[in-house]
């Protein structure tokens, strides 16, 4: 049985609940064979993620849906369209409905020599090492060689051509202004981080130089040896320094760069006493072994509320190490960032980067910190764009939206590049594209954006009522809290329907203008016929009013007849409810019953007389 290849959801919706609500409905048009019975249709699950649709021994479809569903499946066809109720076995909200991961040749994605091209641009390489006094000067002198040479340049252009100085003049300022403000970021970034090696290098210098006389006190050997240990921690970190150093002499690439990354973090861990060169834990017992990952993770949330951290981190990073469980790296991250330690981030960047087992989560966070900018994770816009690139090939949608934003925007969400490169940076094709991605796999937040822009008309999209409703409605299914935080939505959807009415209505008087004026000349042109045939078509003529004749009306025309229908249809129905509440109330009078009886019997007790069985028979 042949496969068909899923490229995109194309016309079919999907619903699902809210947080705890394990429903999932998914409509599917157009699939079902002409004159095909719904009874030879198969419609199954494969293990727990794969839709599988087939018709005797054809595979009409094949998905791979965002996470575990159960195996059972409850389905109908309604006018053609398959509808498949599932439900999912964890009760979480779906990003999308389709895992469709995208392939590593798609024209899409950014190739690698364009990304290291970037970082050339992005992050410049340092000037060599000399030594420690002549580094900053052969620094400065080669920042600015490189600011004098390009005035150089536009003086001889102007000096080739009289005849058009001005337009020559006026281009040439420009295109110097330019980079001259080009020159003064690469200027202010580089002096900045040589400012911070050579500061950080004599720091260390000195600690080390003040630890290494205490260790030589042998008053306290306790003391010294403390020290001792200490000066080899900062021979370590002076060790890493220098060689992070080093790397940032030498061309600069993407490999260069997460190398550059690594060292830095592996000197901050030495800082605090790590000295290996990657993070482990080891099992205290056999039944840690035989616990799994979410078990490990439910142990360490459970220490975890009840304030213990270490043994919370314990069990934690057991899962993310030895499970590599992307929920347990993500919490090591939160919580070993608030007690601003740089191991969070060196469990996330070498999760990230693991290629044998991926993790989409991981390199989204990644390009999420490389974004914005993070403490070990400078703003750049080629590492952000590289780990969004990463986890979109495993099919993150989150990771495409923020694709489309880092190409609308041109550059990181804070950043020091010029207008002019964020303007030369900016592409809104891919962005469309990446959010036309985000579609074929069913995401809600993908479908709002897309409905969001047709009601403003942005980024080139025109505005329509009709695009903007379809989409907005597909996303309050797919994801339903979207409209609850959009609240504004229904408005803004109904203001552009009343816009798109009034501009209809504008045009339409226009259009009866013209046809007015079309009956007109019509009219105004002599038409002759027969005498006979004018006087057969008066005798077929109707009398009318205005000629004194009287029209005779039947006693029908007044009405009579509806009257009468009004008023047995109103007896009609009114006798119908006198009936229904008359049987709607017989429960209601069983049980009050009793209760009349009762006061039946108080009100014979009180008159003796009506008691008495024979009337004839009382005194007074």
């Amino acid at each position: 049985m042949s496969i068909p290849t899923t490229l995109n959801i194309g016309n079919a919706s999907w619903t699902q609940g809210e947080d705890n609500e394990s429903g999932l409905e998914i409509r599917i048009p157009n699939i079902v064979p002409a004159n095909a019975r719904p009874r030879d249709l198969s419609v199954e699950i494969k293990d727990s993620t794969v839709l599988c649709i087939s018709h005797a021994s054809v595979r009409l479809l094949q998905w791979r849906l965002h996470a575990p569903v159960n195996s059972e499946v409850e389905w109908r066809v309604d006018n053609s369209v398959v509808v498949v109720d599932l439900e999912k076995k964890v009760p979480t909200v779906w990003s999308c409905l389709l895992d469709l991961p995208l392939s590593d040749d798609d024209p899409l994605l950014t190739p690698l020599d364009e990304i290291n091209r970037m970082f050339t641009q992005y992050f410049p390489m340092l000037p060599p090492i000399l030594d420690a006094d002549s580094e900053p000067m052969a620094a400065e002198q080669e920042i600015s060689e490189n600011m004098k040479n390009e005035p150089q340049e536009s003086e001889e252009k102007k000096a080739d051509d009289d005849d058009i100085e001005k337009l020559l003049q006026e281009a040439a300022d420009e295109i110097v202004a330019d980079k001259k403000d080009q020159t003064e970021t690469y200027t202010a970034f580089v002096k900045a981080e040589l400012e911070n090696y050579k500061r950080e290098e004599e720091e260390v210098k000195k600690k080390r130089a003040e630890l290494e006389a205490q260790s030589s006190d042998s008053s306290d050997p306790v003391f010294a040896q403390v020290a001792k240990d200490q000066v080899k921690i900062l021979d370590r970190i002076l060790f890493l320094h220098n060689e992070c150093r080093k790397l940032r002499s030498q061309p600069t690439s993407l490999e260069n760069f997460i190398q550059c990354t690594k060292l830095d973090l592996q000197k901050a861990r030495v800082n605090i006493g790590e000295l290996s060169e990657s993070e482990s834990e080891e099992y205290k017992t056999d039944e840690e072994r035989s616990l799994s990952s979410a078990e490990l993770i439910k142990l360490g949330l459970k220490f975890l509320d009840d304030k213990d951290v270490k043994a919370c981190l314990h069990y934690l990073r057991l899962a993310a190490i030895h499970h590599q469980n992307e929920q347990g790296t993500m919490l090591l991250y939160n919580i070993y960032s608030q007690l601003e330690s740089p191991r969070g981030a060196s469990l996330l960047l070498y999760r990230a980067l693991d290629d044998k087992n991926p993790s989409a989560t991981a390199n989204q966070k990644l390009g999420e910190l490389y974004d914005k900018g993070e403490r070990h994770f400078l703003p750049l816009f080629p590492a952000a764009l590289y780990f969004f690139q990463r986890a979109a090939k495993l099919g993150s949608v989150s990771a495409m939206l923020s694709l489309a934003q880092l190409w609308l925007r041109g550059c990181t969400d804070s950043t020091l590049a010029s207008e002019a490169e964020i303007n030369s940076q900016k592409d809104v094709s891919k962005y469309h594209a990446w959010l036309e991605k985000a579609i074929d796999r069913g995401c809600g937040s993908a479908y709002f954006v897309k409905g969001c822009m047709h009601i403003e008309g942005e980024h080139g999209v025109k505005k329509s009522y009709e695009k903007a409703k379809y989409y907005l409605n597909a996303a309050s299914a797919a994801q339903p809290e979207l409209s609850k935080r959009a609240v504004q939505i229904p408005g803004m959807l109904e203001k552009l329907r009343k816009e798109e009415e009034e501009a209809s209505a504008t045009k339409a008087p226009q259009t009866n203008l013209n046809r007015i004026a079309k009956n007109t000349e019509e009219d105004d042109v002599l038409q002759v016929t027969p005498s006979v045939a004018r006087l057969s078509m008066l005798e077929k003529t109707a009398p009318s009013e205005a000629a004194g004749v009287p029209i005779r009306r039947t006693k029908k025309s007044f009405g009579g007849s509806a009257n009468r229908k009004v008023f047995w249809e109103k007896t009609c129905v009114v006798g119908a409810a006198v009936y229904a509440v008359y049987s709607l109330a017989f429960p209601f009078r069983v049980a009050i019953l009793p209760f009349v009886y009762s006061i039946l019997g108080t009100i014979v007790e009180v008159i003796p007389w009506l008691a008495n069985p024979n009337p004839d028979t009382f005194s007074f």
